[in-house]
């Protein structure tokens, strides 16, 4: 009998242990590391990144990538003219909200070259995603939503051309003008200087209305598209010098840091914000997924238009309006990455409720690559120069090649963290 109890304790501990080990590891996103930096300059400029046939925002053969016919970007005509657009991220751009499954699931999303995710309120009912599209400029891009102050914060250091369905006026205006950016709905915008900042309903008499289009259908927010090739072609200021944003790309897998397959980002609600990223080890990738209400996760995939025909509707009081047939909406591609960067940030709160976050300084930085989890730091001289991220030794972290999600974690807000086992 004491035989079987002690075989009963030793099974009991190695349980406990077994149990111990399968824990995630919390990360600690606000104990300062002591990483000393080797500053970073600018890297080759994206010109001559393309003139070596490599992506400047995701180290991609240019000559490599799929393009669709109607698109446009820097592998099809090797200018490098990078668009930064307010994406949707509603149920967590997978639940069942105004026509279904993945109704607000992002138009043309997986042709992204940079995905950043930030905090859109207090609480972490709702992240907002912020899409840079530079090597394939796509003809529609959506679910257009509005601006905070996070987002002209993030623009500045690409100097992208940058496109929004409205804004906060009583926070973003302030944020342009500090910025030095012209107010997009400033009186005297018209079709010789069209500024780099493009609004979306509040745009009624700007010269980019014609370039938005709504999706017939759907009566929330979510619906809005912007014809993005469109406006590169016909709206953009031709003398526009985009920033130096390059990044370091290797072909080699990280061999430091511990195991990471899969990275738990708590944001605050489970069917809004919150997901799970798990690496694929086939493609190199790490694929987002989401819990859904009486449904299992799903993976985090994009809405494709087919063959989108526009149409003219009869709006209450008479105008006309250009919208885009609800029926040629389809799910397209799974969005993967095959870097997740998280930037921990400190996240401030105007008004109660708008997003105040601190975006230059310096913070910890941890980056999800080939399977892998490697601690470092982020900095940021001011808001006019790049994020620059740096390895645990040092130097600028040399990323994988392809698409990059980038979350700025507020981690001294309560409820909000990462984990990784």
């Amino acid at each position: 009998m004491k035989k079987l109890t002690g075989l009963f304790l030793v099974l009991a501990l190695i349980l406990c242990a077994a149990f111990a080990a399968a824990e995630p590891k919390a990360i600690d996103g606000v104990t300062p590391r002591e990483i000393e930096v080797k500053p970073a300059g600018l890297n080759p400029s994206a010109e001559e990144m393309i003139a070596m046939g490599i992506s400047p925002t995701t180290g991609r053969k240019l000559s490599g990538i799929q393009v669709p016919e109607s698109f446009a970007g820097a592998a099809v005509t090797g200018k490098y003219t990078p668009f930064m657009v307010q994406i949707s991220n509603a149920n967590n751009g997978v639940g069942t909200v105004a026509g279904g499954l993945y109704a607000p699931a992002p138009v043309n999303g997986s042709y992204a070259d940079v995905v950043y995710e930030a905090c859109q309120r207090k609480g972490g009912a709702e992240t907002r995603m912020s899409m840079i599209f530079s090597d394939t400029i796509p003809d529609y891009v959506g679910f257009v939503r509005s601006t905070r102050a996070t987002h002209p914060r993030i623009r500045q250091e690409w100097n992208a051309f940058f496109c929004t369905s409205g804004y906060t006026k009583a926070d973003v205006p302030d944020e342009w003008r500090i910025l030095g950016v012209k107010n997009p709905m400033s009186k005297n915008r018209n079709e010789k200087d069209p500024g780099v900042v493009y609004v979306g309903d509040a745009g009624e008499n700007k010269p980019w209305k014609k370039y938005v289009r709504r999706l017939r259908g759907i009566k929330d927010a979510n619906s809005e598209v912007f014809l993005l090739k469109d406006l590169l072609e016909n709206v953009v200021p031709k003398d526009h010098v985009p920033a130096n944003h390059t990044w370091k790309f290797t072909d080699e897998l990280p061999t430091e840091g511990d195991n990471a397959s899969i990275v738990y980002v708590t944001f605050g609600s489970q069917y809004d914000s919150d997901s799970r990223l798990e690496y694929d080890p086939d493609d190199n990738v790490y694929i987002r997924y989401m819990s859904v209400k009486k449904s299992v996760d799903m993976p985090y995939r994009e809405t494709t238009l087919i063959g989108a025909e526009n149409v003219d509707d009869k709006l209450s009081d008479g105008r006309i309006a250009r919208r885009v047939a609800y029926e040629d909406r389809v799910p397209g591609n799974t969005i993967t990455f095959s870097n997740v960067i998280v930037q921990g940030i400190t996240m401030k709160w105007r008004g109660g409720a708008r997003p105040d976050p601190v975006l230059t300084g310096r913070g910890n930085a941890d980056y999800f690559m080939g399977g892998k989890h490697i601690a470092g730091v982020w900095e940021r001289e001011d808001y006019d120069h790049r994020t620059v991220f740096y390895g645990p030794d040092g130097n600028e972290i040399e990323m994988q090649r392809g698409r990059t999600l980038i979350i700025l974690m507020g981690y001294n807000n309560s409820g909000t963290g990462v984990s990784y086992e």
